[in-house]
């Protein structure tokens, strides 16, 4: 058996696939012939196993590779990269490629525990945006009518001033508004 890292050699389970893999394997031609299968020959049942001791139940022999009397514990195997053809070959032959073969993870699996994550953290950001933008509407708003405070009432207010004494003259300060004044000046 072969092992990479998550993965294991290629095996081919159907026509489908091995057109799949013969297809990616045209675009390489020029620098392997082919790839090595995973596949083993079990002496005791006297059959093809693929790396996991599955039967091989699909298979693309050439014509003169399919004799049992060809089958050994020391033969490798591989698939050619011209034609997706299998063939036997010496497991020494090393213008032969690798393909690894990783299990498929499902898609539905991985997004429904990636989305409640996602969504926690899209939630967390929009309310903090949102609460951040409501404290600086409240701060603005308190800004100003601050301002409008402190002109107050009298922001247009005129005062007169006399020398009298402070009683007197807090009888003769007058507050006058523009209007008045513009009413007087008529």
């Amino acid at each position: 058996m072969w092992f990479t890292v998550g993965g294991t050699v290629l095996s081919i389970q159907d026509e489908m696939e091995n057109v799949f893999v013969w297809e990616h394997l045209q675009a390489y031609e020029g620098l392997s012939k082919g790839a090595w299968l995973g596949m083993t020959f079990n002496p005791k049942g006297g059959t093809l196993v693929w790396h996991d001791n599955t039967a091989v139940n699909y298979s693309n022999w050439g014509q003169h590779d399919t004799g049992p009397s060809m089958l050994s514990q020391n033969s490798c195997y591989w698939i050619q990269s011209s034609n997706g053809v299998w063939r036997l070959g010496s497991c020494t032959n090393v213008t032969m490629g690798v393909i690894c073969k990783i299990p498929r993870v499902e898609e539905s699996s991985f997004s429904r525990a990636a989305l409640p994550e996602n969504t926690t953290a899209i939630a967390v950001v929009v309310l903090s945006t949102l609460a951040l933008c409501a404290v600086l509407g409240v701060v603005i708003f308190l800004y100003k009518r601050r301002q409008s405070a402190e002109r107050g009432a009298f922001e247009s207010a005129r005062y007169s001033r006399t020398t009298a004494n402070p009683s007197e003259s807090a009888e003769k300060n007058i507050l006058v508004s523009d209007m008045e004044m513009n009413e007087q000046q008529d």
